[in-house]
């Protein structure tokens, strides 16, 4: 049942509203609500980088569990991203951070790590993470998929130095650079009133940051696996690959961050369409060249959306939140996930991604979408 129309604001404060608006975020989410991708959090990463040597002057927003007024007169020195994920150093005073920090991103990679590079000892038990600092951390502490339940808002580590604030962006999280979010429309009551921010950042320089819908916490290191970092030039095929082959739905596997750091519900769409792979087809019995191409799109429908975001071209999708697909066939729509995880929206052609037996493929087939078999057995859908 739809939302009754609130009233318009009045004509001043809508041009006023419209001439001062600065988010570094879209306007709203290209494709529609969604949770906030690699190459999205890359470009909050790069618009952050900016405050990077600056202090923080003054704080505000309506977290209760971080306490905004911890941050105070703190100095940003460092800002990474893994996957969807995005942390802020901050020190007491104004020397840099420890040798290896970097304020900027990696650049989109070109060749991703072929097999054999790392020794993952089985796809269940991925080897332990390593962080910033050296030390390892266990397997229990990855993301489990998309969900960041696990992780918990805490107060900031003892000691003064070294401060991680981890930023996760959930579905509807963004960072707006030197202006507010304003309301887009009113809500139940008629009232225009504008979103609360969770953290807001005022700097020395002059500028401020504001965090809407974020999970904040601090960390003592941002775990890092450019292994597992579809965006990373570190990325490690064989062990994606790998995962690939569980007998379970891939595109359950695809949402797994612990072997697709930054992949996410749009990229899971768009890759496997791209392969012709329908989104049920147990990862067992699919051949590996059909991995490898599945792999391949990934790659490079996540680094083609990246190099959008930085040269300000918008992102085009095939069948996202489509009616039909390229090829004119009717797109499906459904929610599918692990019976205990998230269930995510998934768009796919039947036609062009048929589901395949349970029986292994043997042969070769050509990339693409339309480039599966057709006329095979349906499989049987998980109990969602």
């Amino acid at each position: 049942m739809g939302r009754r129309a609130g009233k318009s604001p009045p004509p001043a404060v809508a041009a006023v509203r419209a001439a001062q608006r600065c988010w570094v975020g879209p306007t709203c989410h290209p494709h529609g609500a969604g949770m906030p991708e690699g190459p999205l959090v890359r470009k909050f990463h790069r618009l952050v980088s900016p405050f990077v040597g600056q202090q923080v002057v003054k704080t505000g927003g309506s977290s209760k569990k971080l306490q905004p007024a911890s941050l105070q007169s703190l100095w940003l020195q460092d800002t990474q991203v893994h996957g969807k994920k995005l942390f802020l150093r901050f020190d007491l005073d104004e020397e840099m951070g420890p040798p290896g920090s970097s304020p900027t991103p990696e650049p989109p990679q070109k060749e991703v790590q072929k097999e054999g590079a790392a020794d993952p000892k089985q796809v269940g038990e991925p080897s332990g993470q390593k962080t910033l600092d050296g030390s390892s951390q266990s397997a229990e502490l990855i993301p489990q998929g998309e969900d960041d339940s696990e992780y918990l808002e805490r107060d900031a580590p003892a000691g003064d130095a070294g401060r991680w604030l981890r930023v996760s962006f959930g579905l509807f999280g963004s960072i707006w650079v030197n202006d507010f979010s304003r309301a887009k429309k009113a809500n139940k009551r008629g009232d225009w009133r504008d979103p609360s921010p969770r953290l807001v950042l005022h700097f020395s320089g002059g500028g401020f940051l504001a965090f809407y819908n974020c999970q904040l916490s601090w960390s003592s290191s941002p775990v890092v696996t450019p292994t597992c970092d579809i965006l990373s030039e570190k990325f490690h095929r064989g062990q994606a690959l790998e995962a690939l082959g569980q007998a379970q739905p891939v595109c359950y596997t695809l949402l797994d961050q612990r072997y697709f750091s930054g992949l996410g519900n749009i990229i899971k769409n768009e890759a496997l369409y791209r392969a012709g792979i329908h989104p049920l087809s147990l990862g067992s019995v699919l051949s590996a060249s059909r991995r490898e191409v599945l792999v391949d799109h990934v790659v490079e429908f996540s680094t083609a959306w990246l190099q959008g975001k930085f040269q300000g071209r918008p992102q085009h999708t095939q069948v996202y939140q489509k009616e039909q697909c390229p090829a004119g066939h009717q797109v499906m729509k459904e929610a599918f996930g692990p019976e205990d995880g998230l269930q995510r929206l998934t768009w796919w052609c039947p036609q062009c991604q048929p589901q395949l037996s349970e029986e292994p493929e043997q042969c070769q087939f050509s990339e693409g979408a339309g480039g599966a078999p057709h006329g095979t057995l349906p499989l049987g859908e998980p109990d969602v």
